[in-house]
């Protein structure tokens, strides 16, 4: 099966470029953009250590996949410039913070993110933001040209499953499992302490002290942080509602008492409206985090078992009144079959203590901002396989949802690049 290029993570998500250095080689020239050796060489690595493959296990294929992707990329932006397509500054600097704060996330804390790419927050935002830009031209052609995604009918999946089942991997082990889920809850005394530091910091601001100086020290948003808390520009819409609802009532220059939404406390400034746009910055005080505030959840998730254990109540009623997890709840907590490689470590150290039909202790799951606790039961385990179409139905309609993309992407790559000028150096 032909595969096109990965989408890879450093791509879409953490891109970073950096200028040419005396003597760095181009490896290709595309429109008006060039693909610089430095830049491949960045991105391999990124895509190494993301999948946590050695350096010296890297499969052959890999270095021709990324530089691939690049090609790729840099073709559709090419024919995006063309095509006038075009982004605000208030659409990358909004997709800029997602971005930077899910990054966050995805390292732990800003301190990590520095180290792992040798830079200030600030320094590697800057150099997010160049590239950013492009990514969003291109991700809008996409939408252009393909919509909502292509489609397929179950007699597709059948056909290219006899076409390719010689080829597929096999399933891994899975889970087939049930989940009752409860987010932790914010205590009063976890508010309590929040606010009291918003008021501290409300108190230096009425005193003098700047209120971007306030953001970069204070603020819990490192995204909005490094500029002194600067949102942008954005409509209606764009906030929860409890921000939105107070941003807007604000007059220019003009600063907020403490604003409660999910994530904390937040100090608001107005710095400019007009219509249904606002222009703010914000300083974020987060809820801290108490252990006592997590035993009650704990508490809580220990007794429901013990009544489904005891015959009081069943899983699926209870997952149906207590879950709080959108797609399982009304499914009285069913959860499907879930690849071993999907379930965190947690969650399969527990699953390993239990037989089939049985159910875990409270397990933590998410990242340190957003975690809850879980119950699962254990319907069955799936050894691995070889994939068939009785049991695997949904996989194989995957592999071949993803095979028809990359076979459309490929054709339409072909097309435009009779639009583009292209110039592969090294093939």
């Amino acid at each position: 099966m032909r595969k096109l290029a990965l989408i890879i993570f450093i791509l879409c998500f953490a891109q970073i470029s950096f200028a040419q250095k005396t003597g760095d080689r181009i490896l290709a020239v595309i429109g008006d953009d060039m693909i610089l050796e430095s830049d491949f060489q960045y991105q391999l690595q990124m895509y190494l250590r993301q999948n946590q493959i050695p350096i010296n296990q890297m499969p052959p294929y890999i270095p021709q996949q990324v530089f691939q992707s690049m090609v790729t990329d840099k073709i559709i932006y090419a024919k995006a410039v063309q095509d006038s397509i075009t982004v605000s500054e208030d659409e990358v600097n909004r997709e800029l913070d997602y971005r930077l704060n899910n990054m966050i996330d995805q390292f732990g804390s800003a301190s990590r993110l520095e180290e792992f790419y040798g830079m200030t927050l600030g320094k590697i935002k800057l150099e997010l933001k160049q590239d950013l830009a492009k990514k969003l031209m291109v991700d809008k052609l996409k939408r252009q040209k393909f919509g909502s995604g292509l489609k397929l009918t179950e007699k597709e999946v059948g056909t290219f499953f006899e076409q390719f089942k010689d080829s597929l991997p096999p399933a891994r082990t899975q889970y087939e499992l049930a989940n009752i889920y409860m987010l932790r809850k914010v205590s009063d005394t976890e508010k309590r302490l929040a606010l009291e530091k918003a008021q501290l910091i409300l108190d230096s601001l009425k005193n003098g002290v700047s209120f971007e100086t306030l953001a970069i020290n204070n603020s819990d948003d490192k995204g909005s942080a490094v500029n002194g808390g600067d949102l942008g520009t954005a409509k209606k819409g764009v906030f929860v509602k409890p921000f939105e609802e107070a941003v807007f009532m604000l007059e220019v220059g003009e600063v907020s008492e403490p604003v409660e939404t999910e994530f904390g406390y937040h100090i608001i400034k107005s710095e400019g409206k007009k219509g249904d746009e606002v222009k703010a910055r914000h300083i974020l005080v987060a809820f801290p985090r108490l252990e006592s505030s997590d035993m009650e959840t704990i508490t809580f998730l220990n007794s429901l078992r013990d009544s489904i254990i005891s015959g009081a109540i069943t899983f699926e009623d209870a997952a149906k009144r207590y879950s709080q997890d959108p797609n399982n709840k009304d499914k009285g907590g069913y959860a499907g079959k879930i690849p071993e490689d999907r379930l965190d470590s947690l969650e399969i150290d527990a699953l390993k203590k239990i037989d089939a039909g049985a159910i875990t202790s409270p397990i933590r799951i998410g990242d340190d901002r957003n975690y809850g606790y879980e119950i699962l039961k254990l319907i069955r385990i799936i050894p691995e396989h070889n994939l068939n179409l009785t049991d695997d139905f949904d996989a194989i309609k995957q592999y071949a949802l993803v095979y028809k993309e990359n076979s459309e992407l490929d054709k339409w790559i072909n097309e435009i690049r009779d639009d583009v000028y292209v110039d592969l150096r090294v093939q």
